[in-house]
């Protein structure tokens, strides 16, 4: 299960409707890699990533045998080797 309150609450800053619009996306982009988690190409460490749309994140996420297993939902600002490198 993804945690994604702490994310959220930093968008309610901005404006209060934001954490509910922010976790709505990634339960889209999560529907959609469970509808098609191939769509999405390998980038590192047979790591796949998935755009959250309107939001600067992304899914980052693996398939093992029939199971997608969600590793992080991370900012597109931060460079994504760095995420790597706690694989």
């Amino acid at each position: 299960m993804v945690t994604l309150k702490p994310v959220a609450g930093e968008w309610g800053s901005l404006h209060p409707q934001l954490p509910k619009r922010f976790s709505q996306q990634v339960k889209i982009t999560m529907g959609q890699i469970r509808s098609w988690p191939t769509a999405h190409a390998v980038r590192y460490k047979d790591v796949r990533i998935a755009n959250v749309a309107v939001f600067p994140y992304a899914v980052h996420f693996i398939i093992e045998a029939d199971t997608v297993i969600v590793l992080a939902v991370h900012p597109t600002a931060i460079d994504p080797n760095k995420w790597a490198l706690r694989l």
